[in-house]
């Protein structure tokens, strides 16, 4: 029988993971940070790590597992929930996250519409009206699975055709995935990829500032010389995987963020 977690557990557990996704998209292996502050500049190492960036994106716009110890739950979901009923919350420390995770979920949301979008392997230009979360989560899985594991995906594109009076059947929609990639994927995605690290980096940032107080109250010193620690855990948290969840997090919020705080230039916000 799968163990009962408690919510600050449950919140642990979340938080650990989300810091996880968020690191392997923000980091300098990934993209590159440049300008002056406070406006930057992000460019994206190379197409291969565009297309992994667009994996990891699309792990954290879904669903958590349901099999794991945890209500499934979308993990920006997770984050709006915490947000709500902070565990960890001192002097309004999660306001930051709060703002954070509530600017990118209303920016995913926002629906986009792309003219004269050309699809030469079934002869159709149309306007293609749709919103950023799902046409993130539709090239993510492009770029993740081979086409014969898309079919999903090809149904939502005969849908979204569907809306703007276009038929079409789902062997056609399959045919057309490679041009809709093109569009959406190599063209606007990667035009957008900067302001989504711009919306990553400050939910990290958020999670570092709501959690100092609770780290600054926890970690109890042994030694100074060699330096020695220990974490003392809150109520509540019990289970084994909660602990490691706790003590990884309260390690990670040691140090700032590596990627500094950073804003993307307005040029590369005024499209879709």
């Amino acid at each position: 029988m799968a163990v009962q977690l408690s919510d600050i557990e449950q919140e642990v557990i979340v938080l650990r993971a989300i810091k996880e996704l968020i690191d392997s998209m923000v980091n300098f292996e990934m993209l590159s940070l440049g300008g002056r502050r406070p406006v930057s500049e992000i460019s994206i190492e190379s197409m291969t790590h565009q297309r992994f960036f667009n994996i990891v994106l699309v792990d954290f716009l879904s669903r958590t597992d349901k099999k794991v110890p945890i209500k499934q739950t979308s993990y920006l979901g997770a984050l709006k929930a915490i947000c709500q009923n902070p565990s960890f919350n001192v002097d309004n420390s999660v306001e930051p996250l709060r703002v954070a995770t509530h600017q990118f979920v209303d920016w995913l949301e926002q629906e986009i519409e792309v003219d004269n979008v050309w699809m030469p392997s079934i002869d159709i230009e149309t306007t293609i009206r749709i919103s950023r979360i799902t046409f993130m989560k539709m090239c993510g899985n492009i770029s993740k699975h081979n086409f014969l594991r898309a079919v999903g995906v090809a149904e939502e594109l005969q849908e979204t055709l569907a809306a703007k009076g276009i038929a079409i059947t789902v062997d056609d929609a399959m045919l057309a995935l490679a041009d809709f990639y093109d569009w959406f994927h190599r063209d606007i995605l990667s035009y957008h990829s900067s302001t989504i690290a711009e919306f990553l980096n400050n939910i990290r940032w958020g999670i570092y500032d709501y959690l100092q107080p609770e780290f600054r109250q926890s970690i109890v010193w042994k030694s100074r010389n060699p330096p020695m620690y220990e974490y003392t855990y809150p109520n509540g948290v019990i289970a084994k995987l909660a602990k490691e969840c706790y003590w990884e997090l309260m390690n990670e919020v040691r140090s700032p963020p590596y990627v500094r705080r950073f804003q993307v230039t307005k040029w590369l916000k005024l499209r879709y």
